[in-house]
């Protein structure tokens, strides 16, 4: 959760990975300043090692690998089977959340606002008028000297931010603007920090997913420690208000399948999707063949899909859903859930699960039947 201080309106958020508190304006002026945001947008085009960024003459090699290490711990980057490291969702989000700044301010203007908390209190101030510096110099305690405002004040009006009247400054159009821009970068960053370890999980192929929806979302994860904290989760989710349970899932959990179909006792209608991999586990497993039976209940209709999928959805009725993501990540192959009430990410998924209802077979076609006994004959052999 993100916080504010009152005086230096500073935001800071919780990093759920390192559990520290991260100051978001620093996490900014500390990429914006330095080539680590030249190396981002190197890696956004293309798949490197610390080697060809080198190559690049930006840093050596050494200075490289050291930004690819922090990169790994903030989750912005990942290797691929070539070991030469992408972006992730993460790292994608946060530099077009940079890169949508700048298209407002420059570099050297972001870098201005982020490396003290003083010029966007001091920007802040005249929304609501024209402010003289003399008043800022006294406003608190620990308040800059007089020369120190001036000169922030000069810079604004260099770069066009406020003009003199008067009572002292007054913000400019251009002032509104990269106040607007600058703010929208703070509280848009703290997703990327806040929902990490669902973004970096998150296939860079959903180039749509509303991320600035995230606000409100709970976050869920499996650890380690403890892998079944989504499960558990998830279970937590059912109630008996939902009428209509919809779900894409390509993690195989028994326990999940096995509540939410006998739920369909109870009258909740249930349409589950799985991909390949859930299906051909269900079909190894003869206690479980039940579930890819869609005759038996009238409100339990099962489809698979022909590949594999990192993405899970659950669609509770309209008003709410439940997004997992899993793949590769680190050493660790765990699932991250967010939750949430919020229309755009409901009807995000609703499309998505929609999208793939209509890939989707049903499994006791004759050629899925033959392909589950063929399956369970294998299992069997082994």
């Amino acid at each position: 959760m993100m916080q504010e201080n009152e005086e230096c309106e500073e935001q800071v958020v919780t990093n759920p990975i390192t559990g520290s508190q991260d100051v978001i304006r620093e996490n900014i002026i500390k990429y914006i300043d330095s080539a680590r945001f030249d190396i981002l947008q190197i890696i956004d085009n293309e798949p490197v090692t610390p080697s060809m960024i080198a190559d690049r003459g930006l840093v050596s090699r050494k200075t490289a690998s050291e930004y690819i290490t922090e990169f790994q711990e903030c989750a912005f980057v990942n290797s691929n089977a070539d070991n030469h490291y992408v972006l992730t969702y993460s790292g994608k989000f946060a530099l077009e959340l940079v890169e949508d700044c700048l298209e407002t301010i420059t570099r050297e203007q972001l870098a201005f606002l982020s490396r003290s908390p003083r010029p966007l209190r001091f920007l802040r101030s005249l929304r609501t008028g024209p402010r003289g510096p003399h008043k800022l110099a006294n406003a608190s305690a620990d308040s800059p000297g007089r020369a120190t405002i001036w000169r922030t004040f000069q810079t604004f009006e260099e770069y066009g931010w406020c003009e003199s009247c008067p009572k002292g400054y007054r913000l400019t159009t251009r002032g509104e603007e990269a106040l607007f821009a600058y703010q929208k970068l703070l509280k848009q960053s703290e997703q990327v920090i806040a929902k990490a370890p669902f973004l970096q999980r998150l296939s860079t192929e959903f180039a749509n997913f509303p991320t600035h929806a995230l606000t409100d979302a709970e976050l869920v994860f499996s650890k380690p420690a403890s892998p079944g904290l989504v499960v558990e989760a998830a279970l937590k989710l059912r109630d008996f208000r939902t009428r209509h349970f919809r779900i894409l899932t390509s993690v195989f959990q028994p326990t999940l399948f096995k509540t939410y179909y006998q739920s369909t006792r109870l009258g909740l209608a249930v349409e589950p999707i799985v991909d390949s991999t859930v299906y051909e586990r269900i079909a190894q497993n003869e206690d479980l063949h039940y579930l890819l039976d869609n005759s038996k209940r009238d409100n339990y209709t099962l489809r698979c899909l022909e590949d594999s999928l990192t993405l899970g959805i659950g669609l509770y009725d309209d008003r709410k859903v439940a997004i997992g993501a899993y793949n590769e990540v680190g050493d660790g192959n765990h699932v991250a859930m967010i939750v949430s009430s919020n229309d755009e990410l409901v009807e995000w998924a609703t499309k998505k699960y929609e999208r793939y209802r209509e890939q989707s077979v049903d499994p006791m076609d004759p050629s899925r039947v033959t392909e589950t006994a063929s399956i369970t004959q294998e299992s069997n052999s082994q």
